[in-house]
Order: structure tokens, then sequence, then C-alpha cells
């Protein structure tokens, strides 16, 4: 009975990996590539043959230049182990091609969704309270939060509806922070937790944000009478011609101006009481009366004369009977709120017309306007088409304004 020769098949196993590492990686890659790029799988027995040539010739060609050890259990085992070696790095490259997702992109990966281990978080209509985690910081290159600032973003708390993507909910919070907060720049991280983490600059220029594009702050010496206030409509009186525009700030001499106190509602729907409204309501500096300064947006050659005289004759222009402000009061006596909400691209009454949706039947509400990019239609007709991306400000009973807003989103 012939002897197993133990010795020359552990040579044979040490050879046939040796020589089988770069076959089997170029087995590994066609069965990948394939099977990733085009969804077919190579047939085993070609890669593995076309395997074997690729070890003959990394091996040195040891079958060539030594007859002996193809004839013997070293050059045998060798070569068995570097054609098993293939099989198995092909099927292993086939199975991970099939398995990865055709396209892998950065935007792919964000538009992943909160985890579902956070259900417990998310209300009867779909929303969730995001808070953010940690410290809130600074924006390199502009100039630190102030404490009181950083200290109401550390501790605010914002509604979204817990369906969209993290970076539809990143980009929502964004706006929000900076309408909010009136912050020059916002950057938000949200992980699939629910977790945020917020950077922020304050705004470091309160007067050019007022101004429009193509006009030009002047500030001018004057008598004010009371109560003139920030979007009042002002001439200035001036020898040549008067010149006409919005007032960006006014002040009286000698009167400090009270802090204005933007609305802060922490990103939640409007759903408070009136009076909780009504204490949040922003309220704009105006003047007391007497000698002050006047700050006027206007076009610059208007601009220019100004700022040749010291001083000028104010007269403040009437914008009228405000019978928006007094349809909101009527509307609110009959205890309706408003609510803005957003259409999104996956909603169902995106593409439909709002006569063709029935809005005020079928949900008892009423779309006053409809913010489309820089658009704004005020009392949209019935034909009017609701696109994706389109805000709409809306009116009705609480309970009312949430099912609609679970539809819209």
């Amino acid at each position: 009975m012939t002897a197993i020769p133990v010795s020359e098949i552990l040579v044979g196993v040490y050879l046939g990996l040796l020589a089988g590492i770069f076959p089997a990686f170029i087995a590994f890659a066609i069965g990948f590539g394939f099977k990733y790029f085009t969804s077919i799988t190579v047939p085993g027995l070609g890669v593995v043959a076309l395997g074997g040539a690729l070890a003959g010739v990394s091996g040195g060609l040891m079958g060539v230049l030594d007859p002996d050890l193809s004839e013997s259990w070293t050059g045998i085992i060798a070569v068995l182990v570097i054609l098993m070696a293939c099989l198995w790095a092909h099927g292993q490259g086939d199975k991970l091609g099939g398995s990865i997702p055709r396209a892998i992109t950065l935007k792919s990966i964000r538009e992943a969704k909160l985890s579902t281990d956070i259900a417990e978080r998310v209300d009867s209509y779909g929303q969730i309270r995001l808070r953010p985690v940690g410290e809130v910081h600074d924006i390199e290159g502009y100039p630190p939060l102030p404490d009181e600032l950083r200290e109401q973003l550390r501790s605010g708390s914002w509604k979204f509806p817990a369906n969209l993507s993290l970076s539809e909910l990143e980009s929502r919070l964004e706006e929000r922070l900076l309408t909010d907060h009136e912050l020059a720049e916002a950057s938000v991280t949200l992980d699939k937790k629910g977790r945020v983490q917020i950077a922020a600059a304050p705004s470091a220029a309160g007067l050019s944000r007022r101004v429009p594009s193509g006009k030009r702050a002047v500030t001018i010496q004057t008598l004010l009478p009371t109560g003139v206030a920030r979007g009042d409509v002002v001439t200035i009186q001036l020898p040549e011609t008067d010149v006409t525009g919005p007032v960006v700030s006014a002040r009286t001499d000698g009167f400090e101006q009270p802090k204005e106190t933007p609305e802060e509602n922490n990103g939640e729907a409007d759903t408070d009481t009136d009076e909780d409204a009504e204490s949040r309501t922003p309220k704009a500096p105006t003047t007391t009366g007497g000698q002050g300064q006047i700050t006027l947006a206007l076009r610059p050659s208007d601009a220019r004369r100004i700022i040749e005289h010291d001083f000028a004759g104010t007269v403040v222009h009437s914008r009228g009977k405000q019978r928006e402000y007094e349809a909101i009061g009527i509307l609110k006596q009959r205890g309706n709120q408003f609510r803005k909400v957003t259409v999104t691209a996956d909603s169902s009454i995106a593409g439909n017309t709002i006569a063709a949706l029935q809005v005020r039947d079928a949900y008892e509400v009423a779309i006053l306007a409809i913010r489309r990019g820089s658009e704004r239609l005020l009392a949209p007709r019935g034909s009017t088409e609701l696109q994706p991306g389109d805000v709409l400000i809306v009116v009705g009973k609480r309970d009312r304004l949430k099912q609609f807003e679970g539809v819209v989103q």
C-alpha cells in the first residue's frame, strides 16, 4: 500500500495559495464587474480556465520549467488549490455585485430617512420633534453667536413630517433657523436617530438685509412725527425736487428704541391661541416725535441729492386702511387659525387644481395664498394647479388644518 505523501501535499497547498492570489483577484473582479454593471453572471468554468492560465504565468510556468513538478502530488495539489480559489473568488464577486445598489451616490445616501427605531417619537399626525444635541457651534469666518441666541438655538425644538428624507429635513430646518432668528448662515446635520447638530452665524449687517437690490440706504436729519416705523413711505422735501422712498429705520434723538421681538414658534405650526400669537407679534421700532434721523432705501441718483443737504422736511404717506388685517381679525374671531404648509413631490394633491380637489368642501379649509418661488399668488382661483414646492397659506379650524397638512405633506 502506497503511503500518502503528506509533505508533497503541504508543499502543493503552499504553492497553490502563493500562485493563486493574482488569478483569484482577477476572477473576483470579473465576477463582480459583470454582475454589477450588466447583471450577467459569467460562467464559472471560463473564469476558472482563465485563472489557471494566469496562475501558470504568475507562477513562472512551473509545469514547463520543472516537468517533474507537474507529475508529482505537489503540482496536482497546487493546480487544484488555484482552481478552487478562482472558483470561490468568482462566486464571491458575483454575489457582491448583485447585492450592491447600482448607483451609489452621496445624494442617494442623504435620501435615507429617519430610523424606524424612533417611531415612538412620531405623533398621531406623522410629525416628529427634532431637538439639538450638544453645543451650538460657530461657523468659521463669521462672528461668534451671542450667548442669548446660542441658548435659544440649543434649547429649541422643531416639528416636521417624519417621512421626509434626511437631506430634506436638514434643508427645511436650516431655512427655519435663518427665517426665525435672522441668521447670516446656518448649517444643520441630522442622523437617522433624529439627533440634530447646529452651526450658525449671527446676522452681521442688519441694515443691508433690509435694503433691496439696486437701492442705496441714506440717512438725513429731519423733524419726525410720532409713529414712523420701518416700511412706511415718506417724502423728503428738498429745495429742487422731492424724493420718495420706503423707511428702513427711523430714530428720535435722545430716545432709546425698543428692541424688536421677532416671532419665535420653535418651528412648530401656528396652533397657539390668539392671545399667545398677539403677545409674540413683532413690534417694529417707531418714533416718538421730534428731531431725529430717518434712513430711506432710494435709487443712487436720489440718494446723492439727499446727502447734499443736512436737514429737510418729511411727509409721511398714508397707506390706507389695512383691509387684510381687518379680514384676519374677523377670521380669528370665528376660532380659525392660519398655517403654512409645503406641497411635497410625493403629495397626493400635487398636479391637481384647487377646484378638482374641492379643498373647501373636502377639508373645510381655505387657501388664501400660494408662494411659488419668487411669485406670490393671492386668493388663487379654482383653476390654479398645485405644484411640488408650493407654500400654501391656509385658514381653518385647528383639527382641519392638521388633517389637511397630513394630506399635503
